[in-house]
């Protein structure tokens, strides 16, 4: 059904050209919510990149008044409906491959979908981690560790702005002209901006030797110069880019305007870059624009759509799928390269550490340090803390599983899906064991617990984890605000509950 359907839909969008298609879809009604607060973004999501696999060629932007008009007829908007009636369809589909990794069995049933067979344990640990998905997305936190931050800092690297899709339609925020010198303003968009720092992407790639290791994809240093020089062009040159930006996702310029962009930023944003990468990973601006410009599209496992639209001299840049590049480039490493694995797991382990150290469970000088190994009486040493928290009387301590969201997990497929949650049920085994030792033994060979009341241990992986029914999904404490703490939880979910 999914090979079926994707192969009718590609067929059907060689009507218009990408950048037509993503013209209309960027300006549709809110009509695609679901029962899950994630369905409508999946399926918008979906329809641009169906859009995308359009080869056909458009000569020029049809602009008059200074805007874009692509014709608006009765049949052409049946047939973007009808495009956006399979991408649902198609959606629905990637739905059910993902019940059926996750342990759901079909039978067919005429012609319409195949349905669930009844599983009630497995129906349920489904609807747990939907609703927590729901209640805490993602967000940054899909590479295996925090590796984009929207606090910059004096002393990081030139920000760029990236855009988050909102469910809706909303008055937001933005400017008319440059951000250095425009006139503030609202208007109703889709996209909400942010300025997100490169401080530890930095950090990362400056504890990995990456001339010999590089776990990063020739795409990801491109990116990142494209990213700050458009950054660049927002800040100081644009005239209706963040009008554009906030109520459709992307900007329109002139092909040669954008080379001559990244022309001019080239030689000082190298001075820097040159120090994260080999200095062969990007020679120039033609060379940068022809390796994004050739980023592939993939309906099944999803993957972000193209970068840039060609319309004969114009091109129409989509910050929202450069900003999904930009997660997914910065996954550091297959999960199984051990050197480079252990650089990203050290690395959430201290972003963890420095999210508690900014709540108030901010250890105290007498509590245990982060990487203490206690010791009890009469036995070896026990596994060590990778992060500490502390509060009153209750002792918080966290094993980090540093696991990457990665585009075969997000598929639903079976091996990816149930090596997770067997890494998840796992840790938390193991971690219940290691609190039940500590409070038998609240006094150790080189440690004294005993005034705490209560020692908490949870396991903490940068996404949601799924598993079953159990131990890795009990409720271990509720905070005044209602957020949970559960035996395995999100990183999302624990700032939440630490109250940050």
């Amino acid at each position: 059904m999914r090979q079926t359907t994707e192969a009718e839909i590609r067929t059907m969008v060689q009507s218009y050209p990408s950048v037509q298609w993503l013209w209309y879809l960027r300006r549709l009604p809110d009509l695609f919510d679901g029962a899950l607060s994630t369905t409508g973004p999946y399926d918008r999501g979906l329809m641009d990149l169906v859009a995308a696999a359009s080869a056909k060629a458009c000569t020029q932007l049809p602009i008059t008044g200074g805007e874009i008009n692509f014709p608006v007829t009765d049949g052409v908007v049946r047939r973007v409906l009808r495009l956006c009636a399979m991408a649902v369809t198609l959606s629905d589909i990637h739905s059910r491959l993902r019940r059926a990794g996750k342990g759901i069995a079909f039978a067919p049933q005429g012609e319409g979908f195949p349905a669930d067979v009844p599983n009630a344990s497995v129906r349920a640990a489904i609807d747990l981690y939907d609703r927590r998905v729901c209640a805490h997305p993602t967000g940054l936190t899909s590479p295996g560790t925090i590796m984009l931050t929207p606090d910059y800092r004096d002393g990081d690297p030139l920000p760029i702005v990236l855009v988050s899709p909102l469910p809706a339609w909303d008055m937001l925020p933005t400017w008319q002209g440059p951000l250095s010198g425009g006139t503030p303003m609202t208007t109703r968009g889709r996209f909400t901006p942010h300025v997100i720092s490169l401080r530890e992407v930095r950090a990362v790639l400056g504890l990995t030797p990456t001339r010999t290791t590089p776990w990063w994809e020739p795409e990801l240093p491109a990116l990142i110069a494209l990213l700050q020089a458009l950054s660049m062009y927002l800040t100081y040159d644009t005239a209706g880019g963040w009008l554009s930006l906030v109520r459709y996702g992307y900007v329109v310029l002139r092909w040669e305007i954008l080379r001559e962009l990244l022309d001019r930023a080239l030689p000082w944003l190298k001075a820097e870059l040159d120090s994260w990468f080999p200095p062969s990973a990007f020679a120039d601006a033609q060379q940068i624009l022809e390796r994004l410009d050739g980023l592939p599209v993939s309906l099944w496992p999803q993957e972000p759509g193209p970068i840039f639209h060609r319309a004969g001299p114009d091109v129409l840049v989509d910050f929202d799928a450069a900003s999904r590049h930009l997660f997914r480039q910065c996954t550091v490493a297959p999960i199984n390269d051990t050197p480079v694995s252990k650089i990203r797991a050290d690395h959430f382990e201290e972003t963890v550490q420095q999210l508690i150290d900014r709540s108030p469970w901010k250890p105290s000088q007498t509590a245990p340090v982060r990487n203490f190994k206690p010791r009890p009486l009469g036995s070896g040493v026990l596994t060590d803390f990778d992060a500490v928290g502390e509060l009153g009387d209750t002792l918080l301590i966290v094993s980090c599983k540093s696991r990457p969201y990665t585009a075969q997990y997000d598929a639903g497929d079976y091996k990816a899906v149930r090596n997770a949650a067997t890494l998840v049920e796992g840790a938390v085994a193991k971690w219940s064991e290691v609190v039940a030792t500590l409070t038998e033994q609240p006094v150790g060979a080189n440690y004294d617990f005993s005034r705490y009341r209560r020692i908490l241990g949870v396991v903490c992986i940068p996404h949601t984890p799924y598993t079953v029914l159990g131990a890795a999904t009990e409720v271990l404490d509720i905070n005044a605000g209602g957020n949970v703490l559960r035996a395995a939880n999100s990183y999302e979910e624990l700032a939440a509950w630490i109250g940050v």
